[in-house]
């Protein structure tokens, strides 16, 4: 399972040719796209049926841009922003999702 991304096969080539960028992170993804020229208001991002969509809309322009989320995303825990022209989303696991580390007890054997 390591290695293996969700978001870049969703996306194929078509990230890259869209500008879109997606990296794991130890909490979830970070995607990143191009967004030059767009305030944050001009942006709105929704997540609906398991696809996160971000659009733009300007005077003279706009774009739109969707993703389908894995399951284990927390829908209500993405971040957003946007500095120096790129739009940056924070895509958490669902806490259930994240791993979790078992203790392990050390219970010393008794001579009978």
């Amino acid at each position: 399972m390591l290695g293996w991304d969700p978001l870049r096969g969703l996306l194929g080539n078509w990230g890259s040719s869209l500008g879109i960028d997606v990296t794991r992170t130890e909490s979830g993804y970070e995607i990143e796209m191009p967004v030059a020229g767009f305030t944050p208001e001009q942006i709105e991002i929704t997540v609906e049926d398991g696809v996160l969509t971000a659009s733009g809309k300007a005077e003279k322009r706009s774009f739109r841009r969707s993703v389908a989320l894995p399951e284990d995303i927390d829908t209500d825990a993405i971040e957003a922003k946007v500095e120096n022209g790129l739009l940056t989303l924070a895509l958490k696991l669902h806490p259930k999702a994240q791993p979790k580390r078992i203790e392990i007890k050390n219970v010393s054997v008794k001579n009978v």
